[in-house]
C-alpha cells in the first residue's frame, strides 16, 4: 500500500506541477506570437492527443517524468512558409528570454496560489517539540531541555519543524553558536546557545538525528488529560485535570512513569495519590483487563495531557496571497542557502534527494491528507522553478545563458558551443540524478 500511494502521489504531484510548467512556457509565447506545435505532459509516444484551432497538438505520454512545449523552429525541422513569422528562432531575443523565462516563473506563482489557498483554509500545523535529547549529544552538551517548544532560531519565529530545520541549516558554518528559544515543560520561556562549531552530518539519519533530539508528541508531566467512561479510574472518582504523585509508594514525574509502573503491577490493587485543586488524596483502584491484538493489558482508563499541539493559521484573500509570497519567497532563501553549503562543501551531498524521496514524500501526504499533499505540492513546485533556472544546458536556465549571452554580444551563440553545452549539461543532469537516487535507495534500504 505504501508503494501504491507514493506512485499515485507522485503522479498526482507531477502532473500537476508540469502542465503548470509547461502552460506558462506555452501561455506567454501565444501571447508574443510564437507558434507551438505541441504541448505534452509526458514523454514517449502520446497515448491521448487533441489539436485546437491554432494548430496546437495537446498530449499525454506515457513516461511521466516532465514534458515539453515545441515551438515552430527552424533548427528543427522545415517550416512551412506560411508559420516562419511565428517561428521561435525567429523571435527577438527578449521574447525568447521571456518564454523560457515563464516556465519557471509559474511554478512560483503556483506555490503562491497554493499556500495562498491552504491559508485561506486554513491549517493546523504541528509546533516542534522536543521529546528526547540523547545523552552526550550537542543538544545534550548545550542543555537542552526534553519536553519543551522551540520558539525561535537566532531570533528567527519557529512554527513547525521545517522552520527549525531550514533556520538551523542557514546557520550553520556561519558562527560557532546559534541562539535556540524554546519553552519547556512548567517552566518560563528560556534561551538555549547550541554549540555547532565541532557540528558534522551524521553518516546515517537526518541534520536533526545529528544534534541529538527527537520530535513527536509531548505529554504534560503526570496530568490527566482525559478518563475513559466506565473505567475503573472514573468509577474511583478521577477526574480530568488531576495530577498524578504517586502509584503506591513510587513517585510519578513524568507519564512514562505511570506506563511502566502499570506494565509492571499488572491486576493487583493499586494506591494512586493525586492533586487536585491544590489538595492531595488518595484512591484505591484495581486496574481492568484488556485484550487487543492478543495481547493483555490491564488498565485503569487514563491518558496524558498534552500541550497545546498546533499553530492555527487562517487568513483572508488578500493576506493569505501575501502570506502566500512571503512563505514562496522564504522556501526560495532556504533552497539558494542549502544549495550554496552544498557547494562549498558545508553540506553534504548526502542531502541531496530525488525521484525515489520525492515519491515516498507524495505517498505519505496523500495519506495524511489535503492540507499536507498541498503544503508539499508548493514546495516541490519551487523546487522545480529554482531549479530549472540553474545555468545549467538542457535546462530553461541554460537557455537563458544562451540567451543573455546573445543580448550582450548582439549575435547569437554558435551552434557549436551550445552543442558542448548540450553534452556538459546532460552529463551533469545525469551525475546530479545519480547522486541523488543513490542517496534515495541508501535511505530507504
Amino acid at each position: 500500500m505504501s508503494f501504491f500511494y507514493s506512485i499515485f502521489g507522485l503522479l498526482i504531484l507531477l502532473g500537476i506541477l508540469v502542465t503548470f510548467h509547461e502552460w506558462g512556457h506555452y501561455w506567454v509565447a501565444k501571447k508574443l506570437g510564437v507558434k507551438a506545435l505541441r504541448f505534452s505532459v509526458g514523454f514517449g509516444k502520446p497515448f491521448w492527443s487533441k489539436y485546437n484551432k491554432a494548430g496546437t497538438e495537446f498530449a499525454v505520454a506515457p513516461i511521466p517524468l516532465g514534458g515539453y512545449v515545441r515551438f515552430v523552429d527552424e533548427r528543427e525541422g522545415n517550416v512551412a512558409d506560411e508559420d516562419l513569422p511565428y517561428a521561435f528562432n525567429r523571435a527577438p531575443v527578449w521574447k525568447r528570454i521571456l518564454i523560457v523565462l515563464a516556465g519557471p516563473m509559474a511554478n512560483f506563482l503556483l506555490a503562491i496560489l497554493v499556500y495562498a489557498a491552504v491559508y485561506m483554509m486554513g491549517v493546523n500545523i504541528s509546533k516542534p517539540f522536543i521529546s528526547e535529547v540523547k545523552v552526550d549529544s550537542i543538544a545534550y552538551k548545550s542543555g537542552f531541555p526534553e519536553n519543551s517548544e522551540i520558539i525561535s532560531v537566532n531570533g528567527n519565529k519557529v512554527r513547525h519543524l521545517e522552520d527549525f530545520v531550514f533556520g538551523l541549516i542557514g546557520e550553520v558554518g556561519n558562527q560557532d553558536k546559534v541562539a535556540i528559544e524554546l519553552i519547556p515543560d512548567g517552566e518560563a520561556k528560556k534561551t538555549i546557545y547550541l554549540d555547532v562549531a565541532n557540528w558534522k552530518e551524521p553518516d546515517e539519519g537526518t541534520i536533526v538525528d545529528a544534534l541529538g533530539v527527537s520530535f513527536s508528541r509531548v505529554y504534560s508531566g503526570s496530568s490527566i488529560g482525559y478518563v475513559s467512561e466506565k473505567s475503573a479510574a472514573e468509577e474511583a472518582g478521577i477526574r480530568v485535570g488531576d495530577k498524578i504523585i504517586a502509584l503506591n509508594e513510587t513517585n510519578i514525574e513524568k507519564w512514562s512513569d505511570i506506563t511502566e509502573f502499570m506494565n509492571s503491577n499488572g491486576s493487583k490493587l493499586l494506591t494512586l495519590s493525586y492533586e487536585r485543586d491544590g489538595y492531595q488524596y488518595q484512591k484505591e483502584i484495581a486496574p481492568k483487563v484488556f485484550e487487543q491484538n492478543e495481547q493483555i493489558r490491564y488498565l485503569i482508563g487514563i491518558s496524558p495531557r498534552t500541550f497545546n499541539e498546533f499553530n492555527t493559521i487562517q487568513y483572508g484573500l488578500f493576506e493569505a496571497l501575501q502570506k502566500g509570497s512571503e512563505e514562496t519567497w522564504t522556501m526560495l532563501n532556504r533552497i539558494t542557502s542549502f544549495i550554496g553549503k552544498l557547494v562549498t562543501g558545508k553540506l553534504s551531498i548526502k542531502n541531496l534527494g530525488g525521484p525515489v524521496g520525492i515519491a515516498q514524500g507524495a505517498g505519505q501526504v496523500v495519506q495524511a491528507g489535503m492540507v499536507a499533499f498541498l503544503f508539499y505540492l508548493a514546495m516541490i513546485s519551487v523546487n522545480l522553478g529554482f531549479v530549472n533556472l540553474l545555468p545549467i544546458p538542457m535546462l530553461d536556465g541554460g537557455h537563458l545563458m544562451y540567451y543573455l549571452a546573445e543580448l550582450i554580444r548582439g549575435k547569437p551563440v554558435s551552434e557549436k558551443i551550445m552543442e558542448l553545452g548540450m553534452r556538459i549539461g546532460i552529463i551533469l543532469l545525469l551525475t546530479i540524478m545519480a547522486i541523488a537516487l543513490y542517496n534515495d535507495i541508501n535511505r530507504t534500504f
